[in-house]
């Protein structure tokens, strides 16, 4: 008797199948391998006010979408008084100096890109006596029912487990197939995923403005004192 699959792994198997079937073609075109452009990023501005909280946003993208969520974010924690630096995951090397730290992903197959979970493997230790907050940005379960609400909830398990995550969002991506790995056109269509752009950047600001607020108090209080 056959073993049944979820359509989680069946689309897992395909992704992989493919993935080989790619690599192991002897002409592969350039649409086949782009990459989308991560490299967007900036350091803290030398004029800055150094008795500013320091917040780094990190990210890892697929198609820039998250990209772009995170520079809505960093240009919300600048508007508080914090300076701010935003830098694609793959390029972060160290925490020092770091008194926040925002991370977002993309979610892929249920889960954050493989590089969040490496850098939090990596950081966990540092990362665990800093104020942090992750977001997610998905496409699928995005209803209002229990079943949609915990399976979002889910995409940032992997984090949980190592970490106590002091503030967390969810938002709807962007779909655009012409934009993303064939890979992913593929599965996106065989899943049906409605193409367009449904983030909600309302909601992206009204967390931007929320996040850290009990720290930024304490900071400024702090700071007054001293002064």
């Amino acid at each position: 008797m056959s073993k049944k699959i979820t359509n989680r792994q069946f689309l897992a198997y395909l992704a992989a199948d493919i993935g080989a079937t790619t690599l192991t073609c002897a002409r592969v075109s350039p649409i086949t391998l782009r990459r989308p452009v991560d490299s967007q990023f900036r350091k803290l501005t030398a004029n800055r006010n150094l008795a500013n909280p320091v917040v780094l946003v990190t990210y890892a993208t697929r198609a820039g979408s998250t990209m772009e969520i995170a520079h809505r974010i960093a240009t919300e924690l600048e508007e508080r008084d914090f300076a701010v630096n935003i830098c694609p995951i793959k390029r972060v090397t160290s925490l020092v100096g770091y008194s926040h730290v925002v991370i977002g992903s993309a979610i892929r197959m249920g889960s954050p890109l493989p590089e969040i979970t490496h850098f939090v493997e990596e950081y966990h230790s540092e990362l665990r006596g800093i104020p942090l907050a992750c977001f997610a940005v998905y496409l699928q379960h995005d209803g209002q029912d229990e079943t949609s609400r915990k399976a979002r909830l889910a995409y940032l398990n992997p984090i949980r487990n190592l970490l106590s995550l002091q503030y967390e969002a969810f938002f709807t991506g962007v779909y655009d197939p012409t934009k993303v790995p064939s890979i992913d056109a593929v599965i996106g269509n065989i899943a049906k995923t409605p193409v367009g752009d449904f983030r909600d950047w309302a909601a992206i600001k009204d967390w931007g403005q929320s996040i850290f607020s009990v720290s930024l108090t304490a900071w400024k209080e702090r700071e007054a004192v001293l002064l």
